[in-house]
């Protein structure tokens, strides 16, 4: 049997509580700064907390659902174990993927996300986080 490449950690549902938690906190900055149109990087910021929120989704989903959650240095093995969790791993992980695509630019980039393309992330994040949620009550 081929052994799996990606590095994961133990966690538990206080794990996922937790997690949880900071999804939420980071989905509601972002939502609270995409309505800022005060600055020029203001869009950037919402998107990269939009981000954050997801990843921190995705892990409470894991822990709660799979006792588990990805830590290996490719977002991809994050995508590929969230699409397992039941129920709504497939389109979690979707959302997760389409935050991740963005990443780099919202993060480190040299240009700035457009208005339009952050509140699209925070979208997808708000849909993540209320999946994880469903996942953590269940």
């Amino acid at each position: 049997m081929a052994r799996s490449r990606t590095r994961t950690q133990p966690c538990d549902r206080s794990d996922a509580l937790n997690r949880l938690a900071q999804a939420e906190s980071f989905l509601l900055a972002a939502e609270l700064t995409v309505d800022d149109d005060s600055d020029d990087a203001t869009p950037s910021v919402a998107a990269s907390l939009a981000v954050l929120a997801g990843i921190a989704a995705s892990d409470a989903a894991c822990c709660a659902r799979l006792g588990t959650r990805a830590r290996g240095q490719s977002h991809a093995e994050a995508v590929e174990l969230l699409a397992t969790v039941e129920p709504r791993g497939a389109d979690m992980a979707k959302d997760l993927q389409r935050l991740l695509n963005r990443k780099d630019d919202s993060q480190y980039g040299l240009a700035f996300v457009s208005a339009g393309e952050a509140s699209r992330m925070v979208t997808w994040a708000k849909r993540l986080v209320g999946n994880a949620r469903r996942a953590v009550e269940a």
